[in-house]
């Protein structure tokens, strides 16, 4: 009496194969499935597993540099650096001017800029009103 495993199966159900060398079975991937969807190789996840099984070690050491003041003043700095950086996030090394574009006022127009100080006027009217400060006080 023989046993058919022909059984179709589904799509959360492994497909597995025999391979020609060696004893053990294989995984066939479908199309569009990756094996490694990390792209990284075991020792990556030993090596961040040892880091941070060492972590709280480590900021003590660096706490410990930070507080020393018998420490040189840059290693107390590189310190304080590296706490701050673990504890808040890192500084970015270039800090780029994400704001609005600079003003070109040579191409803005006597009347728009005539408005433009007009209301400049009124709003430090208004301020300096509700300051209670009146006219004839300083900016």
């Amino acid at each position: 009496m023989t046993e058919n495993n022909s059984k179709p199966t589904t799509a959360a159900e492994p497909i597995y194969r025999t391979p020609s060398h060696g004893g053990g079975k294989l995984r066939v991937f479908r199309p569009g499935e990756c094996g490694n969807p990390s792209g990284k190789g075991g020792r990556y996840h030993e090596v961040v597993r040892l880091a941070r099984e060492a972590s709280p070690r480590a900021m003590r050491i660096l706490i410990g540099i930070m507080d020393d003041e018998g420490e040189g003043t840059r290693e107390r700095i590189v310190a304080i650096q590296e706490v701050l950086g673990r504890a808040f996030g890192k500084i970015p090394a270039e800090v780029k001017d994400g704001g609005a574009p600079a003003l070109d006022l040579e191409a803005v127009s006597e009347a728009k800029l005539s408005l433009v100080i007009r209301a400049l006027e009124a709003a430090q009217k208004a301020k300096r009103a509700r300051a209670g400060e009146g006219e004839g006080g300083e900016p």
